[in-house]
């Protein structure tokens, strides 16, 4: 469930989540006998970061997985993790526990919260289309007369909803909604359709990813403008929400007669010339520069006032019918890409009337922690903690703007289990002799050694070559000296980056590691003048000498600039090389067999060839003692994962010590 929706329902405090909660749980919220809307989302926090029982029970479940086949790397980790629970601190166990405790912190703070209920395909009833079309006459059997017979008299439970295979608890009434939901009225609320029905449940039982309506409701109109072609509807069981949403109206739910709709109406479609290639252009633009995001922001910061009970009515009203109108505004923007006509958007997204909310301040800070910053820029920590700093959360009324700061608040207040990794003879059958390493061959140990470390090596230098040079990070503050000197048209900046392009990778390399021993920023003119001439004498750079040279607005800085990004280039540059010279034939073999296969997971790719290599080495079941002697049993999960659960020492372990 998102937070589009949550700023529509009239949500108490005390149910979407009362103040007098701590900031983070000690112990499982599951024990408070309390209910609030965040609730689930936060015992599943909770569970991934402090319960020793669940934190086994996410991994083990996978034995109970008929899908899963016993070679399948999440069956052996439950099976090793059964035999020895010991292993839940190794690296790959708590990596994956902290990932997804993570990225539920992430989607809590961003309004994600775990609700029951789940997402569908919006239909009609497809009892009623297949039965439809059929005519008396063309009932010829006995069996074809009772399934006609049962399906004519069948007919569709108004105000119901028919989910097949729902795996969620629910009680009578579940809400519909579609995304992008932006006001109210763009909901509806309809009863669970009753279990009974075996004639919809024996055909259609298996379409567990279809809702059901009746297609002679204003379903499509009361769902924001869906449609029966595909579009993505939200069920929504949890009973905090839909009493919310029961709040929001006056009406009994078995009277529809005054629902208020929110109608989008239709356009006719713009004719364009095809034989015009600029008419051709302006259509493909338009089709795919959807303005639907930026839409949505625009109502949600209307829809925080609009919604806010603690307001005054007269300003609610405005805001309410300003989110209504962009709500309209969203489904003439999607319709767009269809009938070429779209919605004029300059009073709203032309100039900003309202204030940004702080949730969407958040939102965006996150967003843009996935790009690349400048180096002159804060960090993503940085901007986060000023972000918080800057807000006085007491005053925040807003259950949707709180988000951020419970999200935050949940993190720092709610303990870790630390892992603790278990010694060798712990975990291990063969460890435990004190003197089990010595008794290795020597000559074995060395070679697997040896290997491993070139597997390390491989994969480093894969990851090394696949990240992007980023060339040139100085340039704009070159651009800028030139600016701030007036020199902009007598040196441009490309050009100087070409003419010390020309220098030899090693004698930038000196230049750099000379400029910096001789402190070449606190020479004065006359030095820096006969530095360049020893340097750089070529005649070439002769021109330059004086801009090099001088101290006004920094001149001096160009040197250090460019040198620094090139000899940067250069190096990023020798990264990209997978092959060299004093590599070791293993080596070799493994990247050569990422170099054939370019495009397969170079992880999976190197790992085999590298099994490969070990079992020439030594047989499988005694390697993974070798690989541990070397103090890296984290690869074994990568290298001899079907030999590790043989080797592995069983125990038990009494979780209430």
């Amino acid at each position: 469930m998102n937070y589009q929706f949550l700023t529509t329902v009239s949500i108490r405090e005390e149910e979407f989540r009362p103040r007098d909660l701590p900031d983070g749980w000690k112990r499982s919220p599951a024990e408070n006998t309390r209910q609030w809307l965040a609730k689930e989302t936060e015992t599943a926090y909770y569970n991934f970061c402090a319960n020793e029982q669940f934190r086994q029970d996410y991994f083990l479940e996978a034995l109970d997985k008929r899908s899963l086949f016993h070679k399948s790397k999440a069956y052996i980790l439950a099976s090793v993790l059964k035999k020895n629970p010991l292993f839940i601190h190794e690296p790959i166990y708590t990596q994956k526990l902290d990932s997804m405790a993570d990225r539920i912190l992430k989607q809590y703070a961003v309004g994600r919260l775990i609700v029951a209920g789940d997402n569908r395909y919006l239909s009609g009833d497809l009892l009623e289309f297949m039965t439809g079309p059929l005519l008396p006459q063309n009932v010829r059997t006995r069996r074809n007369s009772t399934y006609f017979a049962a399906s004519m008299s069948d007919h569709f439970t108004r105000e119901s909803f028919f989910a097949p295979g729902a795996a969620y608890e629910h009680s009578d009434v579940c809400t519909l909604l579609r995304n992008p939901h932006i006001a109210r009225n763009e909901e509806w609320q309809l009863s669970f359709y009753q279990s009974a029905d075996r004639l919809r449940n024996h055909y259609l039982g298996h379409l567990t990813d279809v809702v059901m309506v009746d297609s002679h409701m204003l379903a499509s109109e009361r769902l924001g403008g869906a449609d029966y072609d595909g579009d993505m509807i939200k069920t929504i069981a949890a009973p905090i929400l839909n009493a919310c949403v029961r709040r929001n109206y006056e009406y009994d739910l078995s009277n529809h007669n005054n629902l208020p709709l929110l109608m989008i109406p239709t356009e006719t479609p713009q004719l364009r010339d095809a034989n015009d290639w600029y008419a051709r252009f302006e259509v493909v633009r338009d089709t795919f520069s959807s303005r639907v995001g930026q839409i949505c922001n625009a109502a949600l910061d209307r829809s925080i006032i609009a919604y806010n009970e603690n307001l005054n009515l007269e300003e609610q009203q405005k805001y309410r019918e300003e989110t209504e109108t962009l709500a309209i505004l969203t489904g003439l923007e999607i319709d767009s890409a269809k009938s070429g006509v779209r919605p004029d958007l300059e009073e709203y997204l032309g100039k900003r009337t309202v204030q940004r909310s702080v949730f969407l301040r958040y939102k965006n800070l996150v967003e843009a922690a996935e790009t690349r910053r400048a180096w002159y820029e804060p960090t993503h920590a940085e901007k986060i903690k000023r972000f918080f700093d800057s807000v006085d959360w007491d005053k925040v009324d807003s259950n949707v703007e709180r988000f951020p700061y419970l999200a935050h608040q949940l993190k720092k207040n709610t303990p870790k289990i630390r892992p603790k990794p278990a010694a060798d003879s712990e975990l291990f059958t063969f460890a435990q002799a004190p003197d089990w390493k010595e008794r290795l061959d020597k000559d074995t140990l060395s070679a697997v050694s040896d290997l491993l470390g070139d597997y390390e090596a491989c994969l480093s230098r894969i990851r090394a070559s696949r990240v992007p040079i980023r060339d040139k990070q100085r340039k704009s503050d070159i651009d800028r000296i030139l600016y701030a000197r007036g020199q902009e048209d007598v040196y441009d900046s490309d050009e100087l980056y070409a003419l010390f392009q020309q220098l030899e990778p090693e004698r930038v390399t000196a230049l750099r590691q000379t400029v910096r021993e001789q402190c070449w920023h606190f020479m004065d003119a006359a030095e820096r003048e006969t530095f360049l001439l020893e340097q750089l004498p070529e005649a070439e750079f002769a021109a330059c000498y004086d801009l090099l040279s001088d101290f006004h607005f920094g001149g001096f800085r160009v040197l250090g600039d460019l040198i620094c990004d090139i000899d940067d280039e250069n190096t990023a540059q020798d990264r990209k090389h997978l092959l060299r010279e004093t590599d070791s034939p293993a080596f070799i073999a493994m990247m050569q067999t990422f170099i054939d296969q370019p495009f397969a997971n170079y992880r999976d790719t190197v790992a085999a060839r590298c099994r490969k290599l070990l079992d020439g080495i030594v047989r499988p079941a005694l390697a993974v003692r070798y690989v541990v002697a070397d103090g890296k049993r984290d690869l074994l999960w990568e290298l001899l994962i079907d030999q590790i659960e043989k080797n592995v020492l069983r125990r038990e372990v009494d979780y209430a010590e």
